[in-house]
């Protein structure tokens, strides 16, 4: 028995279909290996970058070497060369001693020379304070000076110092710009006092007693008796407690005035105020 086929050839429903076969195509690309070639555009991007990174290092080399140029040219160029310099504000110094501080000479390139190594130099000596160094284009230097005053004298190892209001050394005391001053002694326990001592000064400076600052001979700080002084023009000690100082003193003001009205003076070894009280010791 011959099976029908229908015209559009597709199989009657008893006919059995044989199991799909899928052909492969006649030609099949190679898969593309990922990465091994860069676009076109990304290799000219990157000579791009890359000569433009050279470009800027020639040209950062050039302005170097350029500027090193420039830099030897002025630092020998005798318009910069250096003809004056003005200092301010030394007292104890003398214009010479700064000036071989600083180390300039007439003639010295003024741009060759090291504002802070000049400023570095000039701190050394003992008696600075502050320095400021100005370099004035073409040929100047303005150097301005603050000065550590000397207030006292003052034991220091083996060797007599000047002090500062504090009491702390400055500098050995010699005969070049020698300054006489009353002699600073602090006694165990008495450190207390010394952040006071431009205080206790002005004070005995001032006019309250009758005594010339420059007439004491020394100051002591005891931390039983305050603040002592003797006087060697007259032959006085004189001691004040820090307690209620301005009110201390302006009693041993009144004694002492009282005193010298009276022609006493002379016959007195030491006043002493404290506790709203005066005591006044006569010489044996």
């Amino acid at each position: 028995m011959f099976l029908k086929l229908r015209k559009d050839r597709r199989p009657a429903r008893n006919t059995h279909l044989a199991p799909k076969t899928h052909l492969a195509p006649k030609t099949q690309r190679a898969p593309q290996r990922k990465g091994l070639l860069l676009p076109l555009e990304r290799v000219r991007g990157t000579a791009v970058t890359i000569l433009l990174a050279l470009a800027g290092v020639g040209l950062l080399a050039g302005l170097a070497l350029g500027s090193l140029h420039l830099y030897r040219y002025a630092t020998s160029n005798p318009f910069f060369a250096t003809k004056t310099v003005n200092i301010t504000g030394n007292v104890r110094l003398q214009r010479d001693e700064v000036l071989e501080l600083t180390g300039v000479h007439p003639g010295d390139n003024s741009l060759a020379l090291s504002i802070a190594g000049m400023e570095k130099s000039i701190n050394r000596s003992p008696w600075i304070e502050e320095v400021s160094v100005k370099r004035v284009l073409p040929d100047r230097f303005d150097i301005r000076l603050r000065e550590r005053s000397p207030w006292f004298w003052i034991q220091h190892g083996d060797r007599l110092y000047y002090a500062d209001e504090l009491g702390r050394p400055i500098a050995p005391v010699e005969s070049v710009n020698f300054v006489s001053l009353p002699a600073l002694e602090i006694q165990a326990g008495a450190e207390e006092l010394l952040p006071n001592m431009k205080k206790y000064v002005a004070s005995l400076k001032g006019n309250t007693i009758p005594v010339d600052y420059a007439a004491i001979s020394w100051i002591r700080l005891s931390p039983g008796r305050g603040v002592e002084v003797y006087v060697e023009s007259r032959d006085i000690h004189l001691a004040v407690a820090p307690d209620d100082w301005n009110g201390n003193l302006h009693r041993l003001g009144v004694v002492l005035g009282d005193l010298a009205r009276r022609n006493e003076l002379p016959l007195v070894r030491e006043v002493r105020a404290a506790d709203g009280s005066v005591w006044v010791m006569r010489k044996s």
